[in-house]
């Protein structure tokens, strides 16, 4: 299997910063913000949904869409998108970019 990333490796695929501005753009992709909700009110990606639990990232992933995850950093959504990659979803991405870099 191939390991993605430049901060963080995952077996999900790595977004970067100049990436983006189209993605959320897009109506294709699913942005899903993985941080406490205090956090995520304070800021966010444009467009994303801010889930913190199993069943709730569960039903977005039934949506069939592209889907980047965000955290604070890139550490722990290159785990998570590792897990879903080895679940057998393929359409699995996360932000590898401290998330305050990209409000």
């Amino acid at each position: 299997m191939e390991y993605y990333g430049r901060k963080h490796k995952s077996l999900a695929k790595a977004i970067f910063k100049e990436d983006l501005e189209d993605i959320l753009k897009s109506d294709e992709w699913v942005c899903i913000d993985i941080r406490m909700p205090d956090d995520f009110k304070k800021g966010h990606l444009k467009g994303a949904k801010n889930i913190t639990t199993k069943e709730g990232l569960e039903a977005i992933l039934q949506e069939h869409k592209k889907v980047l995850l965000n955290c604070y950093s890139g550490h722990t959504v290159s785990l998570l998108g590792s897990d879903l990659v080895r679940e057998g979803y393929s359409e699995i991405y996360f932000l590898d970019e401290e998330i305050t870099d990209c409000l």
